[in-house]
């Protein structure tokens, strides 16, 4: 049966639409099929067109009006200036050990005992002979010696 005859018979109107609904069933997957086919086809890019010309400028847009300046605020009132700062003018030993500080609004601030008792004396340190026959610190330095450019301070030759 083909679309043609079903249009040209002498059948209802609702016949007519249910048969060319099961002709459409039939077919749509084919074409669907035809045009997947249709679309996987692409051949090859085709050379690029001459330039076209310039287009004419387009009318100026008409300037907008400038908006009026503000006033200017009133200035603040100055506020108040703030107290000097105190620093320290002057700090020395006071005779039982406490840091006295005094400062520069003329208060003197006496902060505790900053030195403590002496402790033990430690075990002697060793002095090794090094190849050079003289006598070499624990830090690498050697008596009566430059160490890195710095005169060693030690209590003395062995």
């Amino acid at each position: 049966m083909k679309l043609k005859e079903v249009i040209l018979s002498d059948v209802s109107t609702e016949a007519k639409v249910a048969a060319i609904a099961i002709l459409l069933d039939k077919e749509l997957p084919k074409l669907t099929e035809y045009v997947n086919e249709v679309e996987k086809l692409q051949g090859p890019q085709g050379i690029q067109g001459p330039q076209g010309d310039k287009g004419a400028d387009g009318k100026d847009g008409v300037d907008g009006k400038d908006g009026k300046d503000g006033l200017n605020g009133k200035d603040g009132v100055d506020g108040q200036d703030g107290d000097n700062g105190v620093s320290v003018i002057d700090a020395k030993l006071d005779f039982d050990d406490s840091l006295v500080l005094t400062l520069s609004d003329g208060k003197e601030l006496n902060v505790g005992e900053v030195r403590g008792e002496k402790g033990e004396r430690g075990p002697p340190g060793i002095t090794q002979t090094n190849i050079y026959g003289g006598s070499e610190n624990l830090d690498g330095g050697f008596y009566n010696s430059n160490y890195g450019g710095v005169p060693v301070v030690d209590g003395g030759s062995p």
